[in-house]
């Protein structure tokens, strides 16, 4: 059986329900209509519930929803990003999972192990059982956001005010029933999604591969594994969103600087970047052995042919056959020499790094221009316009 033809995250419930409702034909994802419905069923109705009750736009700002940049960002942006994302992660993993096929690092005894290998992600991708815990875990998840917010002091559009006591809108329960439990669900599916990714590179790790130091890659054939970083952008791009919505409302409202949250904002990327690029570690330890042995075997080569060149043409000394040498091939074993030393053995390529780490930035960008003056930007405006 081929690997192309391992789904990896195009199975479960959750697909078969898209299937059901339209929203997947032939195999492929109507992305439009996703978002849509995403909008549908979290927002909207949240939305037209507390215009309904007079808290669309309340009488203070923590009872007025529109004005509420955290959870608007969080179902306008987030929800339909982690939707949205889903085509790409699932090609973009699958075309990594193929090239060590493509790439004969697969060996024949280890062909079947790899099968196993996929085929077991698979299953647990699919896992009906699966999915249902995560549900479960996102109730649990919004239990306790109802908890936190039943006790919050103030008035919000989720708890309004009646005989001195917290009463829950039509809007909160919305948001605690339907809305919060599909976030919290998505969320915890790329979570999971991560971890079988963990899974998937831990097991092949351990597998026998043909590795090639001298590769031009610099990661001994392994560098296409730092195409996988990008694979992760919309999660990334989601989750960061959803902090900076959470920044925007004492940003915009209690007049906060966003540099006073950079210690919060670099620690979450940190903490990204190690969750989605740590899979590829995995390998340091076949490329660091794979690395050692070619250097000595490398080196030792190429002290023969050098040797062999030099008892023809820098001495006296006749060998049998050394009219046969070829020069081009001992320049190349001396660049292929220097490939092995220049060899790096964490398969991560920095402009993967650095696209990840800007896809995770972006959301944070309209808050740094609360620190320019509103005249600046009119100024700048009025010049690319003029």
């Amino acid at each position: 059986m081929s690997f192309a033809e391992f789904p990896l995250f195009t199975v479960g419930p959750l697909y078969r329900l898209q299937e059901k409702f339209g929203l997947v034909r032939e195999g492929k994802h109507r992305l439009g209509l996703i978002a849509l419905c995403s909008l549908c069923i979290a927002w909207a109705p949240m939305a037209l519930l507390a215009a309904a009750e007079g808290l669309a736009i309340g009488p203070t700002r923590l009872s007025s929803f529109l004005m509420d940049f955290a959870v608007n960002v969080r179902f306008l942006i987030a929800l339909p990003v982690f939707l949205l994302s889903e085509t790409m992660c699932e090609r973009q993993l699958q075309t990594v999972i193929q090239q060590f096929e493509s790439a004969g690092l697969v060996l024949e005894g280890a062909r079947s192990q790899f099968q196993d290998v996929v085929r077991d992600i698979v299953q647990l991708s699919s896992s009906g059982r699966v999915a249902a815990v995560l549900l479960v875990i996102a109730y649990l998840h919004s239990l306790i956001a109802f908890t936190f917010f039943i006790n919050y002091p103030e008035v919000t559009w989720r708890f309004g005010a009646r005989d001195g006591r917290h009463v829950l809108t039509l809007a909160g329960v919305w948001y605690f029933l339907v809305s919060f439990p599909i976030y919290s669900f998505m969320l915890l599916r790329w979570v999971w999604r991560l971890a079988l990714w963990w899974r998937l590179l831990w097991r092949i790790s351990g597998l026998e591969l043909d590795l090639s130091p001298a590769h031009r890659d610099g990661a001994a054939g392994l560098g296409f594994l730092s195409e996988s970083l990008l694979a992760f952008g919309g999660f990334a791009f989601a989750v960061t969103a959803t902090t900076a919505g959470e920044v925007a409302d004492y940003v915009v409202y209690e007049g906060a600087s966003p540099l006073e949250y950079e210690w919060e904002v670099g620690g979450l990327l940190v903490a990204l970047l190690i969750v989605i690029a740590g899979p590829l570690l995995l390998f340091v330890r076949q490329l660091y052995e794979a690395k050692d042995s070619a250097v000595f075997q490398y080196g030792a080569l190429a002290s023969r042919q050098i040797q062999q060149v030099d008892r023809k043409w820098l001495s006296e000394e006749h060998i049998q056959g050394g009219a046969g040498i070829d020069f081009g091939a001992v320049h190349q074993l001396g660049n292929s020499l220097t490939a092995v030393r220049d060899m790096s053995i964490i398969p991560l390529v920095k402009d993967d790094v650095l696209k990840l780490l800007f896809v995770a930035f972006l959301p944070y960008v309209p808050l740094l221009v609360t620190l320019v003056p509103m005249d600046e930007v009119w100024k700048l405006l009025l010049k690319v316009v003029i």
